[in-house]
């Protein structure tokens, strides 16, 4: 990549505008996932028996909370770059607040979790019981008898039918929100030029980063931790977090590196911003492995039954296979690769990481979910055949906010060419 001094005359007035017939051959590929993952997920759904329909409300939940983290992380970086006055961003913070806004599509493909539904009552046991004794005096009576249930009449407060649909919906909300609201301040700009924007977004950022921590750990616990309600972790918002902020950079490497490919961003990204990617990527590679370390390390001490289930089933059979693997995976490998400098300045080298990290992610998820699948349907530990079911949901959600991103990118510039320091981005150095 060239590292000639860039100035504004190199840049083209009104910014780059992405063409989607540029990209046609991807955005058929991205349509076709969808159609097929989406179609095929309603057929496999319809004409499964009771088993197979309750299987898949778990493959729904996986790819429902897979685009989460993008999304999520998404949302982390753009708040990141204007809180701490990035300079170095400035050339792919425009892709992030694309992919940020996208919560608001996949909220309307999650409902059918949060509307009453089969799907809802299969996941989450504690809502079948509080619809079974829907007031409090009542759940606190059956508890009198089933004694499992004292500890969800004690998290009533929370964990309640109404409060919980609500919370909901308002985790996304609150994430397309922010996406939004940055993204408005800097298309402003573009037509004013005036650096005030710059400074709202910054301040906004400043004031809505507590949300956003608590919008990603209560959506973690809410959905993942409550599959069984009797279990708890400290840690696990922030291990999520950590998984959001690791998936959705490699999500943007791989982005960034098509963008080129097809012409774009020649100009305002070098191997200087792959290079900070990488060690962004690196960064959380770290974090990630100290937060999950620390919350098995905690666990495996304390040996509370309540806790200990977790990792007991995940050491059962196959799944024990893929706990090592996340192990090797998700952090020995990565760590490896992407200690070397060179190696994180080369897009060939870089997004060969980045697509790996993907599939630990994948697999990461998949490990926190569909354990508890086969225990609930009462069918062992493993569920035979579910994993079309998974693999349909996957691709049809992927599919479909793929193609939903890349036709959002045309319609305006691909950086924020008005941005008082996007010379500073394309000229950075490390």
């Amino acid at each position: 990549m060239s590292h000639h001094h860039v100035s504004f005359k190199d840049l083209p007035e009104g910014g780059e505008k992405f063409e989607p017939a540029k990209a046609s051959k991807l955005l058929t590929i991205l349509l076709a996932m969808a159609a097929v993952g989406l179609g095929g997920s309603l057929i496999y759904f319809l004409t499964g028996d009771a088993t197979q329909k309750a299987g898949f409300a778990y493959s729904w939940l996986y790819a429902i909370f897979i685009g989460f983290t993008f999304v999520a992380g998404a949302v982390f970086w753009i708040m990141l770059h204007n809180a701490s006055n990035s300079g170095w961003g400035v050339s792919i913070r425009r892709l992030f607040e694309n992919l940020g806004v996208l919560a608001l599509p996949l909220l309307i493909l999650a409902l059918p979790l949060v509307f009453p539904s089969p799907l809802q009552d299969t996941l989450w046991e504690w809502i079948g019981h509080q619809k079974a004794h829907p007031t409090y005096d009542d759940l606190h009576h059956a508890a009198e008898v089933n004694h499992h249930l004292h500890p969800l009449v004690s998290k009533y407060g929370y964990l309640n039918i109404n409060f919980w649909s609500f919370r909901f919906v308002a985790y996304f909300v609150i994430l397309w929100y922010i996406a939004k609201s940055l993204r408005g301040y800097f298309l402003k700009q573009e037509k004013d030029g005036d650096i005030n924007h710059t400074i709202k977004a910054r301040e906004f950022s400043c004031r809505w980063l507590l949300f956003f921590a608590l919008t990603v750990t209560f959506a973690a616990v809410d959905w993942i931790m409550s599959l069984d309600y009797l279990w708890f972790s400290t840690m696990w918002g922030v291990y999520h977090f950590a998984g959001c902020a690791w998936s959705s950079m490699a999500v943007m490497i791989l982005i960034v590196t098509y963008l080129r490919s097809i012409g774009y961003l020649q100009k305002v990204v070098t191997e200087e911003h792959y290079h900070l990617m990488g060690k962004l990527l690196f960064a959380f590679t770290v974090f990630w492995a100290y937060i999950a370390f620390s919350q098995y390390f905690l666990i495996w001490y304390a040996n509370i039954p309540e806790e200990t289930r977790f990792y007991l089933i995940r050491n059962t059979e196959g799944w024990r296979d893929v706990s090592m693997f996340i192990v090797v995976g998700h952090f020995v490998l990565p760590f490896i690769a992407l200690l070397s400098q060179p190696r994180k300045k080369k897009p060939i080298a870089i997004c060969t990481v980045a697509i790996w990290a993907l599939l630990m992610h994948f697999v990461d998820i998949y490990w926190n979910i569909i354990p508890e699948r086969g225990p609930s349907l009462g069918k062992g530990v493993i569920l035979p055949g579910a994993w079309i079911g998974d693999v349909l949901a996957l691709i049809g959600v992927l599919g479909l906010l793929g193609y939903l991103y890349f036709r959002s990118l045309g319609k305006n510039s691909l950086y924020a060419w008005r941005d008082p320091r996007l010379l500073e981005s394309a000229n950075v150095r490390n």
